[in-house]
């Protein structure tokens, strides 16, 4: 029989920074009733050596960006299926999008917003490497469909402001913000699609209104594409812009996890249009190409020339890149992919 680790509380602390990814130190100093787990790509293999089956509540604290938000509560579900956890409290800046207790029936777990978590006598600042790039669930043992994202939909949808989207209009996301702000080596694996993905759409399928939803104008495809075609940027606060996107009928993606995260709490979807740019990374391919998830709508996929792969991978923003995105030649050739509902 497995052991039973009679903890009220496993506290998982999740700060991106640098600052303290730079600075881990031993937690020896803590009381041993607290586990702190400061890679889980390691400290599933210790849990399941100690035969570990059961953790009380899984607390999330710290600041994510939108789509790193949906993917890190999307992995804590799959984790707490396996330990059994009966809560998932996150920090109450997160009831941006979630105000309201979210029942998971199938597994008795409660996912709530909580404005005042508790950690006893202790302050914890320890940075940890959450489930968003460590996670390897085939250590559990768990395969097949990892996508948790629907328990969620209701509620966060719920949240968002209400809007209009016409089934003929098309919503093209454009991937700007710090990645193109200045030469950079901190997102070598964000390649964006070059100028020519979009005019082969825009020039072969037909829209009444297209759209772009940009968190800003640093992407040098974006104001040619203001030149080019009849199209509007739509600048909005983020729960605008997520709502938009959340029940748009056609969308163009980018390399993203902000417009992945989305796509999937979207059920009005029909056509999606991408770039093939998660072949090229390993973690990429595994946690966001199509091929490895069930969907509902038609996919027109174009595959990335082997010259695009070779200078922009690592991208770092650099002159040469950007000319590129704008210079490169695309085969208008699209691999169309149906919908894949196992």
């Amino acid at each position: 029989m497995p052991k039973i680790f009679n903890l009220k509380f496993i506290i998982l602390i999740i700060f991106i920074s640098s600052i303290f990814m730079r600075n881990k130190k031993s937690s020896n100093s803590l009381n041993k009733n607290l586990e702190i787990f400061e890679t889980i790509k390691h400290k599933l293999q210790d849990l399941i050596k100690r035969k570990i089956s059961y953790i009380d509540s899984l607390y999330i604290v710290g600041k994510y960006a939108f789509g790193n938000f949906i993917i890190t509560i999307n992995n804590a579900i799959i984790f707490c299926e396996y330990f059994r956890c009966k809560k998932i409290i996150i920090e109450s800046y997160k009831s941006l999008f979630i105000n309201n207790k979210i029942y998971y029936q199938k597994y008795n777990l409660t996912i709530e917003p909580n404005s005042r978590i508790m950690y006893n006598k202790y302050s914890l600042k320890k940075h940890l490497d959450f489930f968003y790039y460590k996670v390897k669930f085939i250590n559990l043992g768990i395969t097949g469909n990892i996508n948790r994202i629907p328990i969620l939909r209701e509620e966060i949808i719920n949240n968002l402001p209400k809007v209009k989207v016409n089934p003929h209009d098309l919503y093209i996301y454009i991937r700007g913000g710090d990645i193109f702000r200045r030469l950079n080596r901190s997102f070598k694996s964000y390649v964006q699609p070059p100028l020519c993905f979009y005019k082969s759409i825009l020039n072969n399928f037909k829209f009444r209104n297209i759209k772009i939803v940009a968190q800003d104008k640093f992407n040098p495809v974006l104001e040619l594409l203001e030149q080019l075609y009849n199209v509007k940027y739509v600048k909005n606060d983020i729960k605008l812009d997520i709502s938009y996107l959340a029940n748009a009928y056609n969308i163009i993606s980018a390399k993203s996890s902000f417009i992945v995260s989305i796509i999937k709490l979207n059920n009005n979807i029909k056509f999606l249009w991408e770039y093939d740019l998660y072949i090229w990374s390993k973690y990429w391919h595994l946690h966001y190409s199509v091929y490895n998830f069930s969907f509902k709508y038609m996919i027109y996929l174009m595959k990335s020339s082997e010259h695009y792969k070779k200078r922009m991978f690592p991208f770092i923003n650099s002159k040469r890149q950007r000319k590129l995105m704008i210079k490169e030649n695309c085969n208008n050739n699209f691999d169309i992919i149906p919908p894949r509902l196992s």
